[in-house]
């Protein structure tokens, strides 16, 4: 008599992701992950109650991915630094609205300048969040000067990075991906700057940055990818990194693999966030210029010790 073969040990497949049917498969997949996930490192904490508005940032833990590749947890959970508008801060957003005027312009009989949609946009700050009209508002004609010209470098070298493609959608820079995890006071925020393509074919998403392109882009680019997947239901084919200071892309293709890193991280995130008590600290270059160095002894002694990075 034979016996019976035993259970397979194998992992099971990984869902593909290049039809419609394996994209929406990933979403449901990470989706049950890391609502899984949440339920059981919370508990009773940060639950919605029934007939209140949540707030997600006053009640709540709102995870972005400004500090998704945060290396040290005590940073990462500690209070936010205070956000300050400035030129280099300011030049992205105001020059995604002139390549907007752009997109929105192509086809005319006389294609806009860049110089031309930032100066439109400039003119008519209607549309802008309020902090950054407040900003350029208080600054003197000179200031106002610095903004477009800056404004203008960034659109232009973004553009020559991505080209003028009509089918790339560009986004409104205060309209970010955002996704509420079910019944918690739990909200993932990340920021895509350009679309092409759609549900059916599969989204191609573009994030541009000043940083250097590193290693961290991948898991910036899952964590994106990983906010458009909950949001959508269905997942993007990739994630495309640019710098358009030193004119480099790097794609990333959305692999459940990636997915499943970007969920986990979330999750570790979330639990810094609603535990800081547990949240250790990592020294390392990053020490220099963190808000909470006065009050971190560790970050002092690195700093005083050379400030090498901890790798």
């Amino acid at each position: 008599m034979t016996s019976e073969p035993e259970p397979s040990k194998t992992e099971p497949s990984k869902i593909e992701p290049s039809t419609r049917e394996g994209r929406e498969a990933l979403a449901r997949l990470v989706t049950e992950r890391l609502c899984d996930s949440v339920e059981q490192l919370l508990g009773e904490q940060y639950r919605v109650e029934p007939g209140v508005r949540p707030n997600y940032f006053v009640d709540g833990l709102v995870v972005d991915a400004f500090r998704v590749t945060e290396r040290c947890p005590r940073k990462l959970a500690g209070p936010s630094s205070e956000y300050r508008d400035s030129v280099a801060m300011s030049r992205r957003r105001i020059g995604l609205l002139a390549v907007r005027e752009l997109a929105n312009s192509a086809g005319t009989s006389q294609p806009m300048l860049v110089s031309t949609a930032v100066q439109q946009v400039m003119a008519d700050p209607t549309n802008w969040p309020m902090s950054l009209r407040d900003w350029v508002d208080s600054l003197d004609r000179a200031g106002q000067a610095a903004v477009g010209a800056a404004a203008i470098t960034w659109a232009e070298s973004a553009l020559r990075l991505v080209g003028r493609d009509s089918r790339v959608k560009w986004a409104e820079p205060s309209q970010k991906p955002k996704w509420n995890v079910p019944g918690r006071l739990v909200q993932l925020s990340a920021s895509v700057d350009a679309v092409l393509g759609g549900v059916s074919s599969g989204e191609k998403l573009l994030i541009l940055s000043d940083a250097v392109p590193g290693p961290a882009d991948r898991l910036r680019a899952g964590f994106t990818a990983l906010v458009r997947t909950l949001g959508a239901r269905h997942a993007p084919l990739r994630v495309t990194v640019g710098s358009p200071a030193t004119g480099l892309l790097q794609p990333i293709p959305v692999t459940q693999e990636l997915l499943e890193l970007a969920a986990d991280r979330a999750v570790e995130m979330i639990g810094l966030l609603a535990n800081p008590d547990s949240a250790g600290t990592v020294a390392g270059r990053w020490c220099g210029y963190c808000h909470l160095l006065e009050d971190c002894d560790a970050g002092r002694t690195q700093l005083a010790a050379g400030g090498s990075a901890t790798m």
